[in-house]
């Protein structure tokens, strides 16, 4: 059995906060796909896309910072990533603010709603950092108990806009409230008295870690949402919901995986980074942790791409039922990332932002290449090769990385891989035996 506070415990906590999270989740995907159409969910991601990317953009991996820094708890250098990031918040929402105007211009919709929208990195930036320190101790309880109370905070206020509104302006204005009350949230957490600085001694070294921090997130802002960005210039906004809801799904594990990436193997690989060889307790902690977890997802996974046409259907209606078959193939890709999410902590861990940065700019150019390429051979298709090739490019980056410190998983990374392969061939055996086709049969090539 475990042992309370080991990484197993701790992941455990993760998992399992995150299943509730996801329902949450998944019950506000499905009200607000019965009550609004496709074209309103299409506005959306290209909402969603602009709003994150101006955050990533300059992400100073203030959270990194405190986990990794010795000084993460002296109350200076709280004040000063505190003050850093209202000043880099407010930036943002200006540099949104600027440039609403042009893009909704380029994709075509309402200039007021990305107006609106630009509020957005402000409200984010006013969070306490409670959260970091709760990151840096290891303490996933708290974390966990948040993060799923702010779910369901978030998932009332969007249900009850949608059914109020109906529509454009109800997931609008659910993303600004949802994310104000989440930031309001963290200052019911213990926190240092907080008050403007930039101490001369750490606001520097913050900046020194995080140059490779905002190349990392940079790329992989420029990873995950090129797609989005790239389909809402070349299908219609009903097409593009529509693929909005497939990837909130597809997602889902890799959120999980990212969770349970910089909630536990992060800060476990710092805190361990010198006893953590081969052959050592925490490095058999860790492999064990590591493969129990994969092995979750990868049923999950293999389940959900089988059965992923029938699941669409029954939880979102027919207007959706496109999403099965891009269900099926994001999977693919997905699967991937959640092994890449977890290697890119363990970098991250042993204090080598600069090889996660450029896994993700390889990401990056792999995908933008992949793109047009497959939509030109394929269409629409087509597009959904990018995915796994260019989580393939980062998984690659990552594990030369780690082998220069001796993390290497491949051997069970390829394992698990081929145990999917072979689950999810099980499942297409069956339904063919059941007479129902394969779940990318609604699938239109060319």
């Amino acid at each position: 059995m475990a042992k309370s506070g080991s990484i197993a415990t701790k992941s455990l906590w993760t998992i399992g906060t995150y299943a509730a999270s996801a329902i949450l989740r998944f019950a506000g995907n499905i009200v607000l796909s019965r009550i609004l159409g496709p074209e309103i969910l299409g506005v959306v991601v290209i909402a969603q896309a602009i709003r994150v990317g101006c955050d990533l953009l300059t992400d100073l991996g203030l959270e990194q910072n405190v986990v990794h820094s010795r000084h993460g708890d002296d109350e200076r250098f709280l004040n000063t990533v505190w003050t850093m990031q209202l000043l880099r918040g407010a930036l943002v929402s200006l540099i949104c603010l600027a440039l609403a105007p042009i893009l909704a211009h380029f994709y075509h919709v309402d200039t007021l709603i990305l107006i609106a929208v630009s509020a957005a990195p402000l409200f984010n930036a006013m969070t306490s950092t409670a959260l970091f320190t709760i990151a840096k101790r290891l303490d996933v309880r708290v974390r966990n108990l948040y993060e799923i109370s702010s779910e369901a905070v978030g998932l009332a206020i969007n249900i009850a806009l949608a059914v109020t509104l109906r529509n454009v302006w109800a997931p609008i204005l659910g993303i600004l409230l949802s994310i104000a009350a989440r930031s309001a949230m963290t200052w019911f957490l213990p926190h240092p008295r907080h008050r403007f600085l930039l101490d001369r001694t750490h606001a520097p070294s913050i900046f020194h870690f995080s140059k490779w921090i905002m190349l990392a997130s940079l790329s992989l802002y420029a990873a995950v949402y090129v797609d989005r960005l790239y389909l809402g210039r070349i299908v219609t906004l009903a097409v593009l919901g529509i693929y909005g809801q497939a990837r909130s799904i597809a997602e889902l594990p890799n959120t999980v995986a990212g969770r349970l990436a910089f909630q536990i193997v992060f800060p476990f690989v710092a805190k361990h980074q010198d006893e953590i060889d081969p052959g050592t307790p925490a490095r058999a902690e860790l492999t064990r942790t590591r493969r129990h977890f994969l092995t979750l997802v990868l049923i999950g996974t293999a389940t959900a791409m089988a059965w992923s046409d029938k699941a669409v259907l029954l939880l979102y209606g027919p207007r959706y039922a496109q999403a099965g078959w891009m269900l099926c193939l994001l999977l693919v890709g997905i699967w991937i990332a959640v092994i890449s999410s977890l290697n890119e902590a363990i970098v991250f861990g042993r204090g080598q932002p600069r090889n996660v940065g450029l896994a993700n700019a390889i990401r990056f150019f792999a995908m933008g290449a992949t793109l047009p390429i497959g939509y030109a051979l394929c269409g629409l298709p087509g597009v959904f090769f990018a995915l796994p090739v260019s989580e393939v490019a980062r998984y690659l980056i990552l594990l030369k990385a780690q082998a220069r410190f001796r993390l290497t998983y491949l051997a069970q990374d390829a394992a698990l891989t081929l145990a999917l392969a072979a689950l999810f061939a099980a499942w297409i055996a069956l339904r063919l035996t059941l007479g129902l086709n394969v779940p990318w049969a609604l699938m239109r090539v060319g």
